[in-house]
């Protein structure tokens, strides 16, 4: 006769999937419901410090953290170098121009159009209240006639759109990489899963792990820049981010396994799924997520693994050096994890 679990051991149970439940609700819903602009960098570009200051201080308000450059060439580049993720430039005329990078975040770029927006609404406000008073108390003719059509190109007038740096048309809105933190996440934990338990030997594992790295890699790649149109750049120096992520991933929770058995597959589910898909910051940015959310994510495999492949893509591999260390370090942890593990024999 099989022995019965206990009353201790279901209530323990039910608990402890209660705490999984909160964890998944608070990982998911949290940051969606206090999403917004958290410290994101931008630039301006204005000709005075008076106009600056001016601009700076309702942004900064709105939670961007603020830079002022001399130019659009300077702004321009520390958008490539993923320093801002867009700027915004007023003239001596007024004219106003937003830089801004969607391959960096579409969300970002979103809203600095929609301030770009407001602040020719607001001029236009400002600048056809003072003409229409001018009409008002004009008597000359001529004068009316310049009136009115200062207050028609006025009316014309539009924020100026540069794109630095822009998905693909097949995916402008960059729904494949916003949709890859979950394959990316799922997928290695359940490629690692599938090793740890169908392949005999410790080496033998390991070699499934790189090969499934590489050949996973490629083929992730393949299916966002081919089959979906989202990536652009080198295919190969892309994929080679992605064997990084997916080998990052599946040494960990391969060492995981080997050292704590089912216990870190659990673990290894919460680091990585749970907390590791919604903080990944994909589809807005990690400065979009509440404070210490966005940065949390950055130190987990899926929010490394898509900053390293959006900069790898669409920026020249600016900025990659934070990524590659948290990977590298995921990959050196769960090697010297399965190194000591019992689980397995050689």
């Amino acid at each position: 006769m099989k022995p019965k679990s206990t009353w201790r051991f279901i209530l323990t149970l039910t608990i402890g999937l209660t705490a999984v439940l909160a964890i998944m609700m608070t990982a998911f819903s949290l940051p969606a419901v206090n999403s917004g602009i958290n410290n994101v960098p931008i630039g301006i570009i204005a000709t005075n410090d008076e106009t600056f200051q001016k601009m700076a201080k309702p942004l900064r308000n709105k939670g961007f953290k603020v830079s002022e450059y001399a130019t659009a060439g300077q702004a321009k580049a520390q958008i490539n170098k993923r320093d801002i993720y867009g700027a915004i430039s007023l003239d001596a005329s007024g004219n106003l121009t937003v830089y801004e990078a969607t391959a960096a975040s579409a969300a970002v770029s979103q809203a600095l159009t929609q301030i770009g927006n407001s602040v020719v609404t607001q001029q236009k406000a400002i600048g056809s209240a003072q003409i229409n008073q001018m009409i008002a108390k004009a008597n000359d003719v001529n004068t009316i006639k310049v009136l009115n059509q200062k207050l028609a190109q006025l009316n014309a007038k539009t924020a100026k759109i540069v794109e630095v740096r822009a998905f693909p048309k097949a995916d402008s809105k960059g729904t494949g990489l916003a949709a890859g933190a979950l394959p990316i996440a799922l997928g290695g934990w359940i490629g690692a899963v599938a090793i740890a338990n169908m392949v005999k030997g410790k080496r033998q594992k390991f070699a499934a792990v790189i090969s499934f790295a590489v050949i996973g890699g490629l083929g992730l790649v393949a299916v966002i820049q081919y089959g979906i149109g989202t990536f652009d750049g080198n295919y190969f120096l892309t994929s080679l981010g992605a064997m990084l992520g997916i080998a990052a991933t599946g040494f960990f929770v391969l060492g995981i396994l080997e050292v704590l058995g089912n216990p870190g597959l659990g673990i290894a589910a919460v680091l990585l799924i749970l907390l590791g898909n919604p903080l990944s910051g994909l589809a807005s940015a990690p400065e979009m997520l509440p404070t210490g959310w966005g940065a949390l994510g950055q130190l987990l495999p899926p929010g490394a693994t898509g900053t390293l492949l959006r900069n790898i893509a669409f920026f020249n591999g600016h900025a990659i050096a934070y990524p590659l260390t948290v990977l590298l370090a995921y990959v050196v942890v769960g090697m010297l994890l399965f190194k000591i593990g019992k689980k397995s024999k050689v």
